[in-house]
């Protein structure tokens, strides 16, 4: 399989006729067409039905787009990586996050950015989304991770890189931790502690909750939060991805799903320079990962 051969495919699937596609892609239409044909051959199916004048995806075809598309992305940032590798001069990747949004699941890109171009200086900032939102369109950052709820303007763009599942964090000696698992029943009697800093898991089930809970609202960060799960002011909705202190217990929270999509946005039509153009095209063909 080449890769000439999924970018035909994937310009076929997004016209929908072999004429223009292959006119988008710069070849003639019979070598066009002889491409997508080897390619179905190697993957030992049909990928697009053709009848007359209507074509489209087969069941196939719908199932590999995702994934040829992530292999594109991949090869596009591996060039763009490659040809920044090749600029000596100094360069720095401003990357902004949400409340509550941990940069664990970007770690790999970044550090694949610090290994092929080193020298950047990676710069994280915590901030509320539409602080964010500001300081990328004053070019004060290069991209940020935001939650798909929030409210974000048009000249932005927007990738959906990862989802975001709440864990219950508690003390080890409290009562919940000894379930496998929790759910909004669980926390009759019990005070959730709500933080604008940790997401708005928590704020969501407690709009969702019937009897109202027992909240107690605080300005505190993910490490400040956990201090007072430990100092036992209450139990705390924070990310399945973010790293929880070994002396606290994390039990998955399944009822009512909060799950939230993480987007990872940036100013449209901007020019970015090598280090930030690569990380946004690693965290994007790892979405899917």
């Amino acid at each position: 399989m080449e890769l000439t051969q999924v970018r035909y495919f994937l310009a076929l699937c997004e016209t929908l006729n072999f004429s223009r596609a292959a006119e988008a892609c710069n070849v003639t239409q019979p070598a066009f067409s002889r491409a997508i044909q080897k390619l179905e051959e190697e993957l030992g199916g049909a990928l697009i039905f053709r009848e007359r004048t209507l074509t489209r995806l087969t069941a196939l075809g719908q199932e590999m787009r995702p994934h040829f598309e992530t292999m594109v992305e991949a090869a596009q940032a591996a060039q763009a990586l490659a040809r920044a590798h090749q600029n000596p001069a100094p360069r720095s990747l401003r990357i902004g996050l949400g409340p509550g949004i941990p940069a664990t699941p970007i770690t790999g890109a970044v550090a694949e950015i610090l290994r092929v171009l080193s020298g950047t200086e990676i710069h994280f900032s915590e901030a509320p989304c539409g602080t964010l939102v500001d300081a990328m369109l004053a070019d004060a950052l290069d991209c940020a991770l935001l939650p798909a709820d929030a409210p974000l303007p048009e000249r932005l763009n927007r990738w959906p890189v990862f989802t975001d599942t709440p864990r219950l964090i508690c003390p080890e000696t409290h009562p919940l931790a000894r379930k496998n698992q929790c759910g909004l029943e669980d926390l009759a009697g019990e005070t959730l502690l709500l933080s604008d800093e940790c997401g708005n898991f928590g704020e969501a089930l407690a709009r969702l909750a019937e009897p109202p809970l027992r909240t107690q609202r605080l300005r505190a960060g993910l490490g400040q939060m956990q201090e007072l799960v430990r100092a036992g002011l209450g139990v705390a909705l924070l990310s399945d991805r973010a790293a929880i202190s070994p002396s606290l217990a994390a039990r998955d929270f399944v009822e009512p799903d909060l799950t939230r999509q993480i987007l990872l946005t940036a100013v449209a039509g901007r020019p970015l320079h090598q280090a930030a153009m690569g990380f946004i095209r690693l965290c994007r063909a790892n979405a899917f990962a």
